[in-house]
């Protein structure tokens, strides 16, 4: 990341430490940083520091993945005793972030904590990223870089023989229900349609490969992850027969209205598509099978 002057840094941070949040100290939104922390004052350059005994005791990011464009991730850890922030940035960023440290929590009982979450810009390239931890003394010294690696992804299209897609606008949590053929319902709580053999009956080692795949559960229980999408994928021929779709609202989370488009592909070729839009009242209908609004229907040879 590109250095900046200690000096300057330095006394724009301990003002605004020892500030109550938004009073407008630092105006820098940040807005294009590729690297977003919700809760955090933003500034330009990047930290450097080794001030003795301010360390970042523990970072945890749960997993070392993250998709570009995705919200929401959790990160958290512990800091020295003396720490009243920690400063978070990635590597090549504009600038980086600083949270101000919490209570001690029961994994670390007696040092400050910090917990937010992370955002990925869409624009973010894939690859290797250094997610870089200083932590702060009240005065805006920083201690030694601490780093954890988060390879990110881009999110393609989905492929495969037979793909229905659910995607939508806003910062909502919809889920796509899609019944085959023989009435088996592919959705969150039934991700795959493959039905095992009754016992006794021979075994197919690739039979779960045939089945209908729900490839994710975006936005669950108001977790943004920014993919607003999800798809059931036939990577094998799909049964023949009459499909349907319904949409499921379950939660609108943010949203006043969240617009929704399905579309379905066979072999390339567009079999069915419709538009709808999903608002508060929807969330009050039941979500076990069978939940949803129709969307579409359609059939394959």
């Amino acid at each position: 990341m590109p250095r900046v002057s200690r000096v300057g840094t330095a006394t724009a941070l301990a003002v605004v430490l020892s500030a109550s949040c938004g009073d407008g100290t630092n105006a820098d939104s940040g807005n294009d940083a590729a690297l977003q922390v919700a809760g955090a004052t933003f500034f330009r350059g990047a930290p450097s520091g080794d001030a003795s005994g301010l360390a970042v005791a523990s970072l945890d990011l749960g997993t070392d993945s993250a998709v570009a464009g995705a919200r929401g991730k959790p990160v958290r850890g512990a800091l020295a005793v003396t720490a009243s922030a920690v400063a978070l940035g990635i590597t090549g960023d504009v600038g980086y972030w600083v949270v101000r440290a919490r209570e001690p929590q029961i994994d670390a009982p007696d040092l400050p904590s910090f917990s937010t979450t992370l955002a990925f810009a869409k624009g973010l390239a894939p690859g290797d990223y250094e997610l870089v931890a200083h932590a702060v003394a009240p005065g805006g010294a920083f201690g030694p870089a601490t780093s954890h690696t988060v390879r990110v992804a881009q999110r393609g299209a989905a492929a495969g023989r037979l793909v229905v897609t659910l995607s939508w606008a806003n910062e909502a949590d919809l889920d796509l229900r899609v019944v085959d053929p023989s009435g088996v319902e592919i959705s969150k709580g039934n991700i795959n349609s493959y039905s095992p053999p009754a016992p006794g009956d021979e075994v197919d080692p690739h039979g779960p490969e045939n089945g209908g795949i729900l490839d994710t559960d975006s936005n669950a229980k108001c977790v943004i992850d920014a993919l607003d999408t999800e798809n059931v994928i036939w990577q094998n021929t799909p049964p023949s027969g009459h499909y349907l779709v319904r949409v499921d609202t379950f939660s609108m989370c943010s949203a006043n209205v969240a617009p929704w488009r399905v579309v379905v592909t066979f072999d390339g070729n567009t079999l069915a598509q419709s538009a709808g839009e999903s608002i508060e009242w929807d969330t009050r209908s039941p979500h076990d099978t069978g939940a949803g609004l129709l969307a579409a229907e359609f059939d394959v040879p």
